[in-house]
């Protein structure tokens, strides 16, 4: 028996450019918590960014927000844990960073990880420009590493499309730490390269939460749809992804039917059986 659903949110739960669930993802939410199943939420998302776009009320009971560094309860908004790098390692990383000739940003720590540093020196790229405007008065530009403050909750490289073997050679030169890649819910194209404290995922930190629930994995039906989903599906028991999810990922994972077509409330409905 099913005792917990690990769902994405963007691509997932909520389909691009969509500003609130479906009415029958919300009632397959709602069916699996009276049938007691746990519902957390995985996400890049940080709480700023969900406190601004997810409805008040939504049927879920915990968030393991950007992808991993924080968990939090949804209900009463309390934050339970937190992985965030140090002063010494945001240097470290941004040193190494400062060598490529690519704009990149460093979030500050939660719950403040809205606010963020970034570096501007190359031509930008588009998804970039976005970012910085989406976020009026909340970035604040450096010129050299020494004007870094503290710590931080995570660096973020936005690449284009065809930069995947870049992305590939910061995960080497950054191998101590957390190198996730996931697709822009920007353009929906842009490559992002995001880098974490050592072993922060969302996979490793529902297995967290999951310890605190007493669950195990196996217990755990996951859906998701795009590569920073793959750290929780490869450990649930039964893992899918939505069908319009890359095509490696499909060739991974059983399908359920698109975003936009309410794969969740397939997904819940199909997880409420097993």
């Amino acid at each position: 028996m099913i005792k917990a659903i690990i769902i994405d949110l963007d691509g997932t739960t909520l389909p691009r450019n969509w500003h609130q669930i479906s009415e029958e993802n919300r009632v397959a939410l709602e069916e699996a918590g009276q049938r007691g199943v746990v519902r957390i939420l995985a996400t890049g998302r940080s709480v700023f960014s969900l406190n601004n776009t997810l409805p008040e009320g939504l049927p879920v009971d915990y968030m393991v927000f950007s992808s991993g560094a924080g968990i939090m309860h949804w209900d009463d908004k309390e934050i339970l844990l937190t992985r965030e790098l140090s002063a010494e390692e945001t240097r470290d990383i941004a040193t190494h960073l400062w060598k490529y000739d690519i704009n990149f940003t460093i979030q500050q720590r939660i719950p403040d990880n809205h606010h963020f540093y970034y570096r501007n020196i190359s031509s930008l790229h588009e998804d970039f420009r976005r970012r910085i405007e989406n976020y009026p008065g909340l970035g604040t530009p450096i010129s050299s590493t020494d004007e870094i403050r503290g710590g931080a909750t995570q660096f973020l490289v936005i690449l284009d499309s065809e930069q995947l073997q870049l992305h590939g050679e910061i995960e080497q030169k950054l191998s101590d730490y957390s190198v996730i890649r996931s697709t822009s819910p920007i353009d929906n194209q842009a490559i992002w390269t995001e880098i974490f404290a050592p072993d922060v995922n969302k996979g490793t930190s529902c297995q967290l939460l999951l310890n605190q629930l007493n669950l195990r994995y196996e217990e755990c039906a996951g859906l998701g749809n795009d590569y920073n989903d793959i750290d929780f599906l490869n450990r649930c028991g039964h893992p899918f992804i939505v069908s319009n999810a890359p095509e490696s990922l499909r060739e991974q994972f059983d399908t359920m039917p698109a975003d936009e077509d309410n794969g969740l409330a397939a997904f819940v409905r199909h997880s409420l059986n097993l």
